[in-house]
């Protein structure tokens, strides 16, 4: 007689932090080349990292919101333009620039997320949700959730329906993705006050109260300048 098979509640592996350990590969690999130069094609770096398409594909499309890279339909992938304040690989940030990027950052999301709180509809508050449980698991795993940080600010550019904003802070995020990593790597509990900080933006922007999302992000990008002087070249979001 068969003994009767427990039901076990196995989840399917979450692909995520797989994708995450791809799309730094990448950032790696496409550093130092020049804008406008072609990945090879999915299938080939499928073969070369030794995953899946669907990871790489995760991967590029992450990379791709942040500006690391421009996905061209029907062309390839190519290396994206980089913002003018990126330095040269291995070269400190001058303590100028980092200034003056908090600088334009103050200016600039705080009104984004004032215009998100406003504007915001039920698939962008989803699409803040899931970022903020996929840096949570991060958080969990002990690894960095740089790629869930960027994405937070570029959901919260998306949510406040103004395209001209959200290309101006778009490079902002790039220098944030590239040079993220440290931050986490170097400042014990960067990585939960980051999450705490983004989750109050969220709560804000959810319950639509725009000058308490305005001031909650102020408060946060202007809190960054204390790691930034400990950590010149490790900007993050």
């Amino acid at each position: 007689m068969d003994e009767q098979q427990p039901d076990l509640l196995i989840r399917q592996a979450p692909r995520k932090k797989l994708a995450e350990t791809v799309a730094q590969q990448i950032l790696e690999a496409v550093r130092d080349l020049d804008p406008g130069t072609r990945l090879p094609p999915e299938r080939e770096l499928t073969q070369r990292l030794g995953v899946g398409r669907s990871t790489v594909r995760e991967a590029l499309n992450g990379l791709a919101m942040v500006g690391v890279v421009e996905i061209r339909h029907g062309q390839g992938v190519f290396v994206a333009e980089r913002p003018a304040t990126t330095q040269t690989p291995g070269e400190a940030a001058p303590t100028e620039i980092t200034d003056e990027l908090l600088e334009a950052r103050r200016i600039v999301e705080p009104e984004l997320a004032r215009l998100a709180a406003e504007r915001r509809t039920e698939s962008d508050l989803a699409a803040m949700d899931d970022v903020l449980t996929q840096h949570r698991s991060h958080l969990e795993a002990l690894e960095g959730p740089v790629i869930e940080a960027s994405q937070f600010h570029l959901l919260v550019a998306e949510a406040a329906r103004n395209q001209v904003l959200a290309d101006v802070v778009r490079p902002f995020l790039r220098l944030a993705f590239e040079r993220g990593p440290r931050l986490y790597q170097t400042t014990e509990g960067y990585a939960q006050w980051e999450l705490d900080q983004h989750q109050r933006i969220c709560d804000a922007i959810r319950s639509g109260e725009g000058d308490a999302a305005r001031l909650r992000m102020l408060e946060h990008v202007t809190s960054m300048g204390p790691h930034y002087s400990a950590e010149p070249t490790a900007d993050a979001g």
